[in-house]
């Protein structure tokens, strides 16, 4: 018996750890295929615009939909997913998201189109926080940032997808043909993932007898968060960096070089897909980094500055695709590659417990913004534009992100210096 014990003791940890890897791979896979949706409309706006008719106005409030429904979910699903789970938080968003990328691609008309693009946001905004939960509660501290870099890499992969690899497809598939494909691989991810996810019991919902004193815990720490300077300091910072970003590159991108240069829709995406490309490898290179440092603060400033820095030529200087362009790009995906510090910083900075809430809190500066950017560089073009809109109309528009990013620079100045000791401090309280 001691023998057989002996043996079969060092499987255990291999079975712990495949299913930790193997949960962590499906719920990054959804991860992955939420990036192409939230970007693919930048690449599939001149083919969605000419089968359903879309002005630039309503084009921006059908990519910017997914966004709203995201932000809006933001907070209810870091409190669902520390209520429920991960695993089940992962499932249920899994399934929303699939049905919503079926809606998008079958629809007949705007009203479907908006509803497939609110769906798939509700069913991202609890992918995401289990995602990041995941993360935060399954990965020592000390590699946290760099996970969470590995993690924003890959799921960098589905907004590299959606440029140039789909205006390929283009090619030989419709903008339809390509949502479905990704709605289906979504919903095979979703399937698979009770099969693998670690079955112990995570959830804080596990012990019926527990659920009210738990309930009252969670709101407890809540309203914790909700208090702390430090978590908006870091809504800003994402909201300045990431949320401009990703309003820019998830739509705007591709139309500015296609109207305002005259490349083809191949050639303007190409600059997307290297931004996204830099964005990607950037996240993990950035995470590594600050672990490295220590101090996550100076991180974030670098990256504040850099983003004002390249709206600020975008905006108001004189650019061209080449060089100029290529290198504008590059710097833009880099200054959003500080992501995963700013979440790792969130960690630091509440109680575990309420690590999906405060980073659903802060994820929400980012799609806030991008939704109002969206929306209103489509208001912006239509008022300004005689006809079809140029590069001084886009240029004017431009200006919106511009003003948003410069609102990071007092926000990560302002930030605590290091939130390792204070975090020690915030669980005391409990």
């Amino acid at each position: 018996m001691h023998n057989a014990r002996s043996s079969s003791g060092p499987l255990l940890p291999v079975s712990v750890n495949f299913l930790k890897w193997g949960a962590w791979v499906l719920l990054v896979s959804i991860f992955i295929n939420g990036f192409f949706f939230r970007f693919a409309p930048s690449t599939l706006s001149g083919s969605m615009q000419s089968d359903l008719g879309l002005s630039a106005s309503t084009l921006g409030l059908v990519a910017s939909m997914h966004f709203w429904v995201y932000t809006v979910m933001q907070v209810p699903a870091g409190i669902f997913t520390d209520s429920v789970g991960i695993r089940n938080s992962g499932l249920i968003g899994g399934f929303v998201t699939s049905i919503g990328a079926f809606c998008f691609g079958l629809s007949p008309n705007v009203i479907v189109l908006l509803l497939g693009s609110a769906l798939i946001g509700l069913g991202l905004s609890a992918i995401f926080v289990a995602v990041m939960s995941f993360n935060a509660t399954k990965f020592p501290s000390e590699n946290h940032s760099l996970v969470m870099g590995a993690t924003m890499l890959l799921a960098a992969l589905g907004s590299v997808i959606a440029q140039s690899p789909t205006a390929h497809l283009l090619i030989w598939f419709s903008w339809r043909d390509i949502v479905i494909f990704f709605g289906f691989l979504t919903l095979l991810a979703t399937i698979l993932l009770p099969v693998l996810f670690d079955r112990a019991p995570e959830s804080k919902a596990t012990n019926p007898g527990n659920v009210g004193a738990m309930a009252q815990q969670v709101l407890r720490g809540n309203r914790y968060v909700l208090q702390k300077r430090q978590v908006w300091l870091l809504f800003l910072c994402v909201a300045a960096t990431n949320g401009t970003m990703y309003a820019f590159l998830g739509l705007w991108a591709v139309p500015l070089l296609t109207d305002g240069f005259n490349l083809g829709a191949e050639d303007a995406a190409r600059y997307a897909t290297v931004s996204l490309i830099v964005y990607g490898i950037g996240s993990l290179f950035v995470g590594w980094a600050a672990d490295r440092i220590g101090d996550k603060k100076p991180v974030i400033i670098m990256a504040a500055l850099l983003s004002t820095t390249i709206w600020s030529c975008m905006a108001l200087g004189v650019w061209e695709p080449g060089w100029k362009a290529l290198s504008l790009f590059v710097l833009l995906g880099l200054s959003g590659a500080q992501v995963g510090v700013i979440f790792a910083a969130t960690k630091e900075s509440v109680p575990q417990r309420n690590v999906g809430f405060a980073t659903a809190l802060v994820n929400m500066g980012a799609f806030l913004t991008a939704a109002l950017v969206q929306s209103g560089f489509g208001i912006i073009l239509d008022f300004v534009s005689v006809s079809a809109p140029n590069i001084q109309d886009y240029q004017i528009a431009l200006t919106l992100p511009l003003a948003i990013s410069a609102l990071g620079i007092a926000a990560a100045v302002l930030l605590e210096k290091d939130n390792s000791s204070s975090m020690t401090r915030t669980n005391s309280y409990q």
